[in-house]
């Protein structure tokens, strides 16, 4: 790989990092406002949502950690 193709996947990296700490700030937060919710509401709808929305954006963050670990590979 020529060095002009490594510097455009470093820049992917850099960008998907970025992205990558925007949802795992969401990601938090949902986290905490299902962990402070009272009991009965975790258990309702209301914590159902919340709760997978929470497993949802972690695994966006996996798949974003995937996504920069393969443009590594391929910029070596």
């Amino acid at each position: 790989m020529n060095k002009d193709r490594r510097k455009v996947i470093s820049n992917l990296v850099d960008e998907i990092e970025a992205l990558k700490s925007q949802v795992e700030e969401v990601q938090g937060e949902e986290q905490d406002y299902y962990d402070n919710m009272p009991e009965g509401i975790q258990s309702g709808e209301k914590g159902d949502m919340a709760e997978a929305a929470a497993d949802a954006l972690e695994t966006a963050v996996q798949s974003l950690d995937e996504a920069i670990e393969n443009l590594n590979t391929a910029g070596e």
